[in-house]
């Protein structure tokens, strides 16, 4: 596949729809908010981060598992996981393991276009834990956000 057509392809996961919502200062989040992006997809994760920022977030980002972990390390908060679930060094699941270890009452959210490959739901065995499937519209996101922020409060170690 050349590289214009992966740029395609990939560019087809996240559709970008502007929303009310999203060019609002008034639905802005808090800026106390810290989220970790995790996606390997270059493209992906800049719209993901991109929208997110201008959402009031603070946005830290990661190409893989192992960036994550030493950002996840390093941070006192971080109030939100969205990660890939297929990566190339480690897989969704097992960096939510990871993580978890270090922020274990972070709530996640696992965004793929390959979620029939996840086990069941009680085969999971994670709480605070939700899917979104690609592609999505950006509003989806950022529902998705909202509703884990708000249903979780994590507190700092």
């Amino acid at each position: 596949m050349k590289a214009s057509e992966s740029d395609h392809c990939q560019s087809d996961l996240v559709q970008p729809v502007e929303t009310a919502a999203s060019g609002s200062p008034t639905n802005r989040a808090e800026p106390s908010k810290t989220l970790l992006v995790v996606e390997d997809e270059p493209l992906i994760r800049n719209l993901e981060v991109q929208f997110l920022r201008r959402q009031g977030y603070t946005v830290l980002q990661a190409e893989g598992a192992m960036e994550a972990l030493g950002l996840a390390t390093a941070t006192v908060t971080i109030h939100l996981l969205i990660t890939d679930f297929l990566m190339p060094e480690v897989d969704g699941l097992e960096l939510t393991r990871r993580f978890r270890k270090v922020h274990p009452k972070t709530p996640v959210l696992m965004v793929s276009g390959s979620l029939f490959l996840l086990p069941a739901g009680s085969e999971l065995n994670l709480d605070r834990f939700e899917v979104l499937e690609k592609p999505f519209q950006i509003s989806e996101l950022l529902h998705k956000v909202h509703s884990l922020l708000d249903a979780y409060a994590p507190v700092p170690i």
